[in-house]
């Protein structure tokens, strides 16, 4: 037990700390069928069954919004801004008199609260030219409360299934800062970087506030088509798929694509060098400083990164079903936290890129948080969550997840990595008081380290807890009828219990105590 303590709040610290251009490429072209009413597919009511190992994962039929963007990374200004056109429509019952936008980086704002993440702040973004194609000009009015919440009042509402186009232009300011977003030593982290859709959740715009442990992201799964221009030698990673490359007047214009995903996120730099392998069916890229190597051996560490992503997409292949998606980046660079998490792309922190840094054998943590973010790619990417009101959903399913590919690997490392989690062991859990819930909003914690232990360590062993009581062929079968049912929608904590008691039947007194104990959702 001690053993699994020290190696659970070491990972947990790591992994916890944490001139605007109109573009004329991109035109405001109305969404096809935008005088039509959009009827969503009949959603799949009956129980959720168990589908076969290694089964497919299919994009939806569903109507996806899209996002064209035009952008240019300045890093003269360090700033990133353009044009960006989203097409969408109302996919809720109700009549929308408002939009809301979410504008994560105006909390960089020198004169905002959360400066104190940044060693340079950022600033508020700026806005402009903001159009709804069937009216024209709209205003942009922030939440007083938070700067990142941006309201839009419509001229002319917008009825249950139909159509809109919103445009705008925005330049935000990146700051000095290693960490998601932010820049050092020549490397940009830019993501959550440009005013998202809000999602739109029982009668209102969802807009829970911003934390820094762990994930607070909430959107709506989109295509993404987007034009980036960098300097000249810049090197980018991005979601999506990189589909062309031209050069004119000392610039680069990258041009990316990627379905289903539900953000767009990019790293860039004139440092990086990188390194691809196709593993497991997926083409994976590795990008790193080659000025300043984050580790002693980069080919141990590259050979560590490409065959922890192999047996990540064999074992969640497996016991999720397979990653729908071509490729996957991987960027070894400084940031608080441990790793992060994006569509199609995952940050490292570079200091775990020692044989050293290491619990039970070298480069072991390295390993770790890289099959962790590598897990979020079902559980924040294709299952979505409100991750700030849910984080047990994409956290906790993202660190039982480990577990899962040490199982996989078996033999020793699966014995280290399990040790504390199951019953035998300890039961974590049976010290919570009742009012302590797994499926609380982070608002509801105590703080940061008890978020933290209790999302990341806890929200593990009961899952693993629960595989014990259902065997695990059976629970992985669980967790792929969740992601089937749920796959590219956002799921809740009831639409887990309902695959749970589906497939597993409400008649299991031990899982039916484990369940009572820690959730407080019921069904």
């Amino acid at each position: 037990m001690k053993k699994f303590m020290r190696t659970a709040v070491i990972v947990l610290m790591i992994i916890s700390l944490l001139g605007v251009s109109s573009c004329s490429m991109i035109k405001d072209k109305l969404f096809p069928g935008q005088e039509e009413t959009y009827t969503l597919p009949e959603e799949e009511t009956g129980p959720v069954t168990i589908p076969e190992k290694g089964c497919s994962i299919e994009f939806p039929k569903r109507r996806p919004y899209e996002y064209e963007m035009d952008l240019t990374l300045d890093t003269e200004a360090n700033t990133v801004g353009g044009h960006v056109v989203i097409k969408f429509y109302n996919d809720s019952s109700d009549t929308w008199k408002e939009l809301c936008l979410r504008d994560y980086p105006s909390l960089f704002d020198k004169a905002d609260v959360y400066a104190k993440q940044s060693k340079s702040g950022g600033g508020i973004t700026e806005i402009i030219n903001v159009k709804d194609s069937r009216t024209g000009d709209l205003k942009v009015r922030r939440d007083d409360g938070d700067a990142s919440v941006v309201w839009l009042n419509l001229d002319e509402e917008l009825n249950p299934g139909k159509f809109m186009t919103l445009s705008y232009d925005f330049k935000t300011m990146i700051p000095n800062n290693a960490d998601r977003f932010g820049f050092s030593n020549d490397i940009y982290n830019v993501t959550n970087f440009y005013p998202i859709l809000a999602e739109y959740v029982d009668g209102e715009w969802s807009h829970a506030g911003y934390f820094t442990v762990g994930e607070c992201f909430y959107s709506e799964i989109s295509d993404y088509k987007v034009r980036l221009t960098v300097p000249d030698g810049y090197n980018v990673a991005s979601t999506g798929e990189t589909k062309d490359i031209s050069r004119n007047d000392g610039n680069q214009k990258y041009t990316f694509e990627a379905p289903y995903v539900r953000d767009f996120v990019f790293c860039a730099s004139k440092v990086f060098a990188n390194e691809s392998r196709e593993v497991a069916g997926v083409k994976v890229n590795v990008f790193y400083n080659n000025d300043n190597p984050p580790g002693k051996d980069m080919t141990e560490v590259i050979d560590v990164a490409f065959a922890s992503a192999e047996t990540s997409f064999k074992a969640f292949g497996e016991a999720f079903g397979k990653y729908p998606y071509s490729e996957l980046d991987i960027i070894i660079t400084p940031i608080a936290a441990g790793g992060m998490e994006y569509p199609n792309l995952i940050i490292i922190t570079d200091y775990v890129c020692s044989k050293h840094m290491s619990q039970f054998y070298p480069y072991d943590l390295l390993e770790i948080i890289t099959c962790h973010e590598i897990a979020h790619q079902w559980f924040m990417g294709i299952v979505g969550s409100n991750s700030g009101i849910e984080p047990w959903l994409d956290e906790s399913m993202a660190s039982y997840s480990e577990l899962v590919f040490y199982e996989y690997i078996g033999g020793d490392r699966e014995r280290y990595q399990t040790e504390g989690f199951s019953r035998k062991d300890a039961s974590i859990v049976s010290k919570w008081k009742d009012n302590d819930k797994l499926d609380q909003a982070f608002s509801e914690f105590k703080s940061d380290s008890d978020y933290t232990m209790r999302i990341y360590a806890d929200g593990k062993a009961v899952l693993y807890q629960m595989e014990e009581i259902l065997g695990r062929e059976k629970f992985h079968g669980i967790i792929r009828g969740y992601v089937r049912r749920n796959a590219f929608k956002n799921a809740n904590t009831k639409d887990f219990l309902k695959a749970l008691y589906d497939c597993a039947g409400k008649d299991n007194d031990e899982l039916n105590k484990l369940v009572e104990k820690v959730f407080r959702t019921k069904i």
